[in-house]
């Protein structure tokens, strides 16, 4: 069965993230409604660009794993993570939107997924349960306001050893160059990884128009 957490009082929670939207000191950078976003994550074009299987190839998941997909969208990552760990893994599909998590709850049910756990996640913080294993942010950190505050926050819930993978547009490779606010650098993402005790690790040359880093907490 799936299960959307956290279980206790969703009602406060939901609260909380519509108090937050309502305050200029939160918000998520460039947002969009569920019913615009789900056809835009899931369109053929970019899961191709995407490079699914290489990608799920290079995160390097192992069975039994526990495993965020930070910022899901509408899931594209969340079933390949989730087979990838096997019925005795677990994935923690975090997003701030209840609508993308109800479309992961029945994309992970009509797929037999029965490992992926939603996630409702705020501005500021995954609300991830447990540590994790691996967090995966795949064309998130762009969306975030407090990126710094974000990674310190997420990397208190990965596991000591565990790691943070990143993969965001480069400069020359954003479709936001009209919106500066929407452009992160690697440099900046190495500069708050290490203030959050992360240390870089890898990085892939998997896209012309992305990087793809990956972080070990220390």
């Amino acid at each position: 069965m799936l299960t959307r957490l956290p279980s206790a009082s969703r009602l406060l929670v939901l609260i909380g993230g519509v108090l937050a939207m309502a305050s200029p000191a939160f918000a998520q950078l460039g947002v969009q409604p569920a019913e615009r976003w789900i056809p835009m994550l899931d369109s053929v074009e970019r899961l191709e660009s995407m490079r699914v299987p290489d990608l799920m190839a290079r995160l390097g998941v192992q069975r039994e794993m526990v495993v965020a997909d930070v910022g899901a969208g509408s899931g594209v990552l969340t079933g390949p993570l989730a087979l990838a760990t096997g019925p005795r893994g677990t994935v923690y599909a975090s997003d701030i939107d209840p609508a993308l998590l109800t479309h992961i709850e029945q994309r992970a049910q009509s797929s037999r997924l029965p490992n992926v756990r939603t996630v409702l996640g705020s501005f500021t913080d995954p609300k991830l349960p447990v540590p994790v294993d691996l967090a995966v942010m795949n064309d998130v950190l762009h969306h975030v306001q407090d990126r710094p505050a974000y990674l310190k926050t997420l990397a208190g819930q990965i596991k000591r050893g565990g790691r943070l993978a990143i993969i965001d547009y480069t400069a020359d490779g954003t479709p936001h160059k009209n919106a500066p606010d929407l452009v992160v650098s690697q440099a900046q993402v190495d500069e708050w990884a290490t203030l959050a005790g992360l240390v870089r690790s890898e990085s892939f040359s998997l896209y012309t128009d992305r990087y793809f880093v990956i972080y070990t907490k220390k």
